[in-house]
């Protein structure tokens, strides 16, 4: 009975999988969907997707900065001169009046002013910010460590660090400079927007682009469900600072330090004036600051926030707003796509990727695959590289690997399967499921060479008979001759053993191997299997039917082939057919 049931799952399996292998498939690409799609949301492995973020900025070509911005350093040389940090104001108060005779756009310092220092000093800074008219300092926020995302709508801001208010009343304008690497500790964006009670500050870099385009402060407005700030200039062009699906502002880097921009030394410029008032010729010609925006800040090691970002592992926090400056006068930003393509990608790509797989064995998967992930990095690479938008580019390579295993499994199941089928069909009997008697055979010869080569090893055969069969298949038809045989078949399948071997020897008669038996635990067998027969009611239609079986049991012992063996089994169940039927008759000397 288990091995009925255990044939008729199978079979149910098998068949459905043939009648539905495309629903299947659909199955298996809703699956790979669902499994994407909720790793991608949950930010499961946002780590690997910011690398590939690190690829496309690596192989993209460098890209030009905007020529008026230029650094001016405050390296180790001029630490070396001028004496240790925080350097006396006046130093800064020269620095402004000498470069505004060469009338630059924008002087903007990287460093905090928020308290006083010497009062000489702060009264000769306040006044050489007042005079120059283009001076912009930093302001710099107490934030929760990694809190990022909300920091628009103030929360997680603790404190600010502004100018001192006699350097905020004369400057051109301010702007924050807080910058929080993502989580693997890489710069790679900045918040654009911060808000601490009635105090909204935007970015410095975006601050000082956004004057220079002749945008005014009125004109600046900040969009979080558009994720954008929108410029108004004085034309009444509008330009947008696309932000990412976050509202944090990606930086363009555009090359690395030293070769972004051009950079000068702060106690070189000093220098140079120096020299043009002795009438030497300067280290530098300060005409290069003539209409130039000019970033000022620390860069000696020890000094300065050093951090790694996506195209090196230093870089000093000053450049960050260069960067920024230049991206809004050249308009040049790195675009998120909105989120709901991101999810389109991956759904058209998990569904995509497991249907065309599943038509493919292993060998030609792995290379649909292996160039389905190849040519979609290069797609993501030189979308990036040509027009800066960035699309989800690790969740797609994901969503193609997890469909190749998806499928690749399923294939390998189905071809199994498949060739379990087909070794039943070329070795069962296709009514009965019975070994078919080509392959009952084989097995018989090599279980017989086993008993011959080991003397001591039992081996006995059974063969059974149907009695009158003949007398059912004209009274009732075939198929009712062959739901009897079909019975039959079963009964003897569930009274066997497992190790058994059950054949349909042909027509009515059946033949059972049984390995280690003697004639005695053969004989046995045959009598539970008759009795059982015989105590089956067959229902044939409307009508009860009963019938018999005829059994003869032959053990091995020293015969020299498996032919001499079943033909004593035979000669048994022919004389329980001669004697009346429905017994079971072993094989003996006299029978024989």
């Amino acid at each position: 009975m288990r091995t009925e049931i255990l044939r008729n799952v199978y079979n149910v399996i098998y068949q459905n999988i043939l009648k539905h292998k495309k629903g299947v498939v659909w199955i298996l690409a809703l699956v790979v969907t669902a499994v994407i799609l909720i790793v991608y949301q949950a930010n499961i492995f946002n780590r690997f997707e910011l690398l590939t973020l690190d690829y496309r900025f690596n192989v993209r070509h460098n890209r030009p900065g905007h020529a008026d911005i230029v650094f001016i350093d405050m390296a180790e040389d001029s630490i070396n001169v001028i004496g240790r940090w925080p350097w006396p104001r006046k130093w800064h108060a020269a620095l402004i009046k000498i470069l505004s005779p060469y009338k630059p756009k924008a002087i903007a310092f990287d460093v905090i002013f928020s308290e006083p220092q010497d009062e000489i000093d702060d009264s000769a800074l306040a006044e050489a910010i007042r005079q120059a008219g283009v001076v912009y300092m930093p302001s710099v926020y107490d934030i929760e460590i990694g809190n990022r995302l909300t920091l628009h709508e103030g929360y997680g801001v603790t404190a600010i660090h502004e100018p001192l208010e006699r350097f905020k009343a004369v400057l051109k304008g301010s702007g924050h400079i807080n910058a929080v690497p993502d989580a693997d500790g890489i710069l790679r964006r900045v918040p654009p927007v911060i808000k601490f009670k009635d105090n909204t500050t935007y970015q410095l870099g975006i601050k000082i682009g956004a004057d220079l385009l002749g945008v005014k402060d009125e004109d600046i407005s900040f969009d979080p469900v558009k994720h954008s700030i929108s410029l108004k200039r004085s034309d009444g062009i509008i330009e947008d600072v696309p932000l990412d699906n976050n509202n944090q502002l990606i930086i363009n880097w555009i090359g690395k330090w030293g070769r972004d921009f051009k950079h000068y030394s702060y106690v070189d410029v000093i220098k140079s004036y120096t020299s043009i008032t002795e009438g030497v010729k300067p280290f530098i010609d300060l005409n290069v600051f003539r209409d130039k925006i000019c970033v000022i800040g620390l860069t000696a090691a020890g000094l300065i926030d050093i951090k790694p970002i996506p195209i090196e592992s230093a870089y000093p926090a000053v450049g960050t707003n260069a960067m920024i400056v230049s991206s809004v006068l050249n308009n040049d930003f790195i675009k998120e796509v909105p989120d709901w393509v991101n999810l389109l990608i991956l759904i058209v790509f998990s569904i995509s990727a497991t249907l065309v797989l599943c038509d493919h064995r292993l060998l030609s998967g792995i290379m649909i695959t292996v160039v389905s992930i190849t040519a979609y990095a290069v797609f993501s690479a030189l979308l990036f590289g040509i027009f800066n938008i960035v699309v989800v580019m690790f969740y797609p390579i994901l969503a193609i690997g997890l469909s190749y295993i998806m499928t690749a499994s399923y294939t390998q199941i189905l071809q199994s399967i498949e060739r379990v089928h087909l070794f039943k069909q070329a070795t069962r009997d296709g009514l009965t499921q019975l070994y078919n008697i080509r392959h009952f055979n084989l097995l018989f010869e090599a279980e017989f060479n086993n008993a011959s080569t080991l003397k001591f090893r039992a081996l006995s055969v059974i063969m059974a008979d149907i009695d009158n069969f003949k007398h059912a298949n004209d009274t009732y038809g075939h198929q009712a001759g062959d739901l009897i045989l079909q019975d039959v078949a079963n009964i003897i399948q569930s009274k066997c053993r497992a190790l058994d071997v059950v054949g349909r020897y042909g027509g009515e008669e059946f033949i059972i191997m049984l390995s280690g038996a003697k004639i005695s635990d053969a004989a046995h067998l045959a009598e539970k299997i008759r009795v059982a027969v015989e105590d089956r009611k067959f229902r044939i239609g409307n009508i009860i039917y009963t019938t018999t079986i005829s059994v003869g049991v032959a053990e091995y012992s020293n015969e020299s082939n498996k032919g001499e063996l079943i033909e004593k089994a035979d000669k048994a169940l022919y004389y329980s057919k001669k004697n009346g039927k429905n017994k079971v008759t072993a094989y003996s000397s006299e029978i024989g």
